[in-house]
């Protein structure tokens, strides 16, 4: 599980504590213990090429930020879109499956009410750590095979048959789409560039003689 994973996972208040109060906290407190530590004429001496150090870094450290806000936002745009198309794709079916009858259509609706219940229940937990869930792909087996069981007997039926296996086609892309966007949206080397990039940026302001 990487850190946003994590991070998601916490209560309310302790990501607050990790994420505010702790930053906070060592931001207060650093350049306190900082000059108790290194002298004063030693920070003077590379205070000027310090500055200008620090500008640069802050400046590339900012564009980075940024860049990860922007991939952050976009991937919670899509994670959405998928989430709803794969919702109106399964009331799709679930009316479609009204056209092939009282009884042929009752596997079907069944095989739908117990994928729903499993992404409910299975996929969106097993999503929050990371993982993928055995009971949601199972159930959608279920509901190919319940699709699959249907034997149209003339022109209309076959036709809506097709369109039921092209429904079920999308709602397996929407789901997967879902299952990928929840692994994260930002690589691992961004999230160790940022966390460098932000010691060595918080280091360098302790560092400077205001």
């Amino acid at each position: 599980m990487n850190l946003a994973l994590r991070l998601a996972a916490m209560p309310l208040w302790a990501s607050a504590v990790v994420v505010v109060a702790i930053p906070t906290v060592v931001a207060m407190f650093g350049p306190a213990v900082v000059r108790r530590t290194v002298g004063l004429e030693r920070l003077a001496t590379n205070n000027e090429v310090a500055g200008f150090k620090f500008a640069v870094l802050g400046v590339v450290y900012a564009v980075l930020l940024g860049f990860a806000v922007i991939v952050v936002w976009e991937k919670f745009h899509d994670a959405e879109s998928a989430v709803a198309q794969e919702a109106g794709i399964t009331t799709t079916l679930f009316r479609l499956s009204d056209g092939l009858g009282a009884e042929a259509g009752a596997p079907l609706r069944d095989r739908l009410d117990i994928y729903i219940h499993a992404v409910i229940e299975d996929d969106w937990p097993a999503m929050a750590r990371g993982g993928l869930s055995p009971i949601g792909t199972g159930a959608i087996n279920e509901l190919y095979a319940a699709a699959l069981a249907v034997h149209p007997v003339d022109a209309r039926a076959v036709a809506l048959f097709s369109t039921i296996i092209t429904q079920l086609n999308q709602l397996t892309q929407a789901r997967r789409a879902r299952i990928v966007l929840a692994e994260g949206s930002v690589p691992g080397m961004m999230w160790a560039v940022l966390s460098v990039g932000a010691v060595v940026t918080v280091g360098l302001a302790l560092v400077q003689i205001a």
